[in-house]
């Protein structure tokens, strides 16, 4: 795995952001928040300044909306972002008004933009896929999978709980052993060692009661790879916050749908 974004501590944020990840997963017009947030968290990078020129902003919005649709405007997503509290006006210089990051995005701006940039790389991949699947399950473990890619593990989470709370039987389960991985990793990211080490070991004995292939998921060596993440995470000890290895952690591979067997037995 490439990183893991840092986790949000505010969970008014991290909600809201996740909000809109749920957004764009649903159109890819909706997609635009983020990317506007994107462009906002490279300008200020770029610039290395807490504010911007609202002008310099819309423009670098632009840019990328035309990345994704065109006929959205830059602009009004901008100013709903604004009048949402996520980014606000602090002043003018010289009339010309300037952005900055709202209360709660201020605190946490390095972390919040580094998620955002990995929302918005997995929705590219996702997008990319030739075929999407049709059924509601289908669909969220594809979008699983684009996020687990990423280490957004929350995410992962949310995504999979939608769906499992609908489900019953063998595929519950096996929704339930994927939550609890993801969990696990996001548990990692919190420094709780314990409820790390406890759902990586429930999930992967879960997840491991289905084939080879299970919804187009090579399940296998995936957990295989998450049980070597299990004995290293163990092997450290209360200091495997700081020294273990995040580039251990597996990717989920994933099929194209045309090549995906049938539902486990419900």
């Amino acid at each position: 795995m490439r990183s893991v974004p840092p986790p949000i501590r505010n969970l008014e944020l991290r909600n809201r952001l996740s909000e809109l990840l749920d957004e764009a997963f649903s159109k890819s017009e909706r997609a635009v928040p983020l990317y506007a947030l994107r462009s906002f968290g490279r300008l200020v990078e770029g610039q290395q300044r807490a504010a911007i020129q609202y002008g310099a902003l819309i423009e670098a919005v632009e840019a990328a909306v035309r990345e994704v649709v065109p006929l959205v405007s830059a602009k009004e997503v901008t100013d709903d972002l604004i009048n949402t509290g996520l980014l606000r006006h602090p002043g003018e210089v010289g009339g010309e008004p300037w952005v900055a990051p709202g209360e709660r995005l201020r605190s946490e701006l390095r972390p919040a933009i580094s998620r955002v940039e990995a929302y918005c790389r997995a929705l590219e991949t996702l997008w990319r896929r030739p075929i999407r699947s049709e059924g509601v399950l289908e669909r969220a473990m594809e979008e699983a999978v684009c996020l687990f890619n990423e280490g957004l593990f929350f995410e992962v989470h949310e995504v999979l709980e939608a769906v499992w709370l609908k489900e019953e039987g063998q595929v519950r389960l096996l929704l339930q052993g994927l939550i609890q991985i993801a969990a696990g990793f996001h548990h990692l990211e919190n420094n709780n060692f314990k409820g790390a080490l406890s759902l990586l070991k429930e999930g992967r004995e879960k997840a491991g009661e289905f084939g080879a292939v299970c919804f187009g998921l090579e399940m296998d060596r995936f957990l295989e790879k998450v049980k070597a993440c299990y004995d290293s995470i163990e092997a450290l000890g209360r200091d495997a916050f700081d020294r273990f290895d995040r580039r251990m952690i597996p990717q989920m591979r994933l099929l194209d749908p045309g090549a995906i067997p049938a539902r486990p037995d419900r």
